[in-house]
Parts: C-alpha cells; structure tokens; sequence
C-alpha cells in the first residue's frame, strides 16, 4: 500500500495550472495521482478569497501544521504529562487518568492523541521524550516461543469456565517465571485476572518443589475467595500443581504449548516489570524493598483496561474501600 504523503510546492504549482485551464477536480486527481478528497481538502483550507496561490497555499498549511497544542499553551498540563510518561504510564492511561481526575487537581483533560502528537513535535523529538514511551521504535515483533515440555495430571485452559475468561469474579490468578542473568536467577510472579494486582517472590532455584512453596505460602495468606484458581504454562516448574488443588482445593490449569497469549495478563505485567527489571538484572544485589518499591509502583499504575483506575484501587473498592490517588495531592476517600 502507498504511503500518503503531504502536498509539495511543485504539486501546488500543477493545481493552479490545471486549475486555471478549467479542469475538473476528477481530471485534476488523475493528472497529479493524488486522490480527489485530497484535492477538496487542499482548495477549501488552503485557497484565498480571490483564487489559489501555490505560495500563499504552503504558507496556510505550514501555519496550521505548526499550531501550538494544548501542552504548548499549557504548561501545568504539560508538566503532569512529562512526570507521567517518566513514571511509565502510557499516554492512553494519562489520558483517562485526566478524565477521571483532573477536575480534582485543576488540569484540563486531553486525547491520548494529543499526548503523542505532541511528544513527536519536532521540539519534544530533540528532547528526545519518545523515549519515555515504552516502545520507542516503530518496528514491533514477536518473542521467539520455546518448546515446553508435557506435565503430568494437567487440565487444559479450554476446561476453563468461561466466567474465569470473562474475568467476572476475583480470586482467579495467572502464575509465571522471569528470568535473570541468563536464566540463572528467577523471580516468581502472580496476577489476578479481574483486578490486574500482582505480587512477586525471588527464587533461589527454578525447581517445581520450591515453586510450589513459595505459591502456598502466599496463597495461603489470602482469604479462600481470593485463590480460586490459577493458571500456568508449561513450564517444569509448575510439575507440582496437583498439590496446590490438594491443599488449597485450587483450580489449577494450563495453556497450550506456544500459546502464552493465553494467560496474557501476566504476559502484559512480564513485559511492564522488565521496564524496571531487564534481564541484566542481578537479583542477588537487588534489596528486598527495592524490589517491593517497583511492585507497588506497577500496582498503583493506572490501567486503560481498568478504566484508568490502578490495580489497588480496584483491590481497595472489592473489600468496600473506595480510594482514589491522586498524584498532585495524594489520596482521597470517597
């Protein structure tokens, strides 16, 4: 497919000629290879009251290309937007998070298409604030799958009740490993589907005996509604699951091999602690409360699949608790 490009002077110059000559606007496309809406476009902003100028047309349009945005004209905004993308949100979730609360600190709300529209404004692009995105290039791809191997007793995830895909009632978990300099250290990670909270645990080693452990301890902290079940991939470590449904009388299931999109939850929350935690990473240096600090910090991050609450608020408003963050002025109880 053609990539669209904008009008140039040497194209302004051919509409005023074949403009002049009495052409129509359909006859006008062919000529040119543009396509007739792009035409209409250009003669209604562009054109002055006494006919088109090729010049005064590329003067219109350099005028309005370079209108200054609403951050432009608004630096308390712009501020809250750069402290934002510098804490990680996206700018979809700024953007909710406006609609949802700026009223409460002052600030005006705007589209997340203004945030990027702006941030790739040739000023913002020599600060380099793209970077602030968590994706900064434009090239996306896949993670190369890894074969894993069968366990033993496993129910598949297409046996799961549907309420759980639908994410309608809480105490449903997705489980993980993430791994650290070059897959010698691993850091356990569980999330529950319908609020998106998550907790972390270091491992000294990647056995499913001391997987197993660490998911009944903290399962066992947790009143019996919130551990009604869990999903895994197949990985070796989570051999041991039957024991999770013997002691906890938990739901345990696992998705298809090189089909981690199934539990995609906890695929998105991987890639968000990766931002804090890249593989480099030494677990072994990394103190305890550092680590729970960058937890927190996810779970206080406002989500767009969440309608710009974070993961505790949702957690809080489950147990009756109706709290708001606000980051200007810190939280409100509603």
């Amino acid at each position: 497919m053609k990539r669209y490009t904008h009008l140039n002077h040497e194209e302004r110059v051919i509409i005023e000629h074949y403009q002049s000559l009495g052409l129509s606007l359909s006859c006008l496309a062919k000529k040119i290879g543009r396509s007739k809406s792009t035409l209409s476009r250009e003669l209604k902003r562009n054109r002055n009251k006494t006919g088109y100028n090729p010049s005064t047309a590329g003067r219109r349009y350099l005028v309005r290309r370079q209108r200054p945005s609403k951050l432009d004209k608004d630096l308390s905004l712009q501020t809250y937007v750069v402290d934002r993308l510098h804490e990680g949100f996206s700018p979809e979730t700024i953007a909710l998070r406006l609609k949802m609360t700026g009223h409460l600190e002052g600030l005006e709300c705007c589209s997340f298409e203004t945030i990027y529209r702006w941030l790739y404004k040739p000023q913002q692009k020599k600060e380099k604030l793209y970077r602030l995105l968590t994706r900064a290039h434009a090239k996306r791809g896949r993670r190369k799958r890894v074969h894993r191997g069968v366990i033993k007793d496993r129910i598949s995830i297409h046996e799961r009740p549907n309420d759980i895909e639908a994410r309608q009632e809480i105490g449903h978990w997705e489980g993980d490993l993430v791994s650290f300099k070059g897959n010698r250290q691993h850091l356990l990670v569980l999330h529950e589907r319908k609020t998106r909270y998550t907790a972390t645990f270091k491992l000294t080693s990647k056995t499913a005996e001391e997987t197993l452990q660490t998911i009944l301890t903290f399962m066992k902290s947790l009143p019996k509604h919130l551990r009604r079940s869990i999903t895994f991939d197949n990985g070796s470590e989570f051999a041991r699951h039957q024991h999770l449904t013997q002691k906890l009388k938990m739901k345990v299931y696992f998705c298809d091999v090189y089909a981690s999109w199934q539990k995609g939850g906890i695929e998105n929350m991987n890639g968000r602690l990766r931002r804090d935690l890249p593989r480099k990473t030494d677990l072994s240096l990394l103190p305890c409360e550092e680590l729970e600090q960058i937890v927190l910090t996810h779970n206080l991050m406002p989500r767009k699949v969440l309608g710009g609450y974070s993961p505790l608020e949702v957690l809080a408003n489950h147990f009756g608790r109706d709290i708001l963050f606000l980051f200007n002025r810190g939280v409100a109880l509603r």
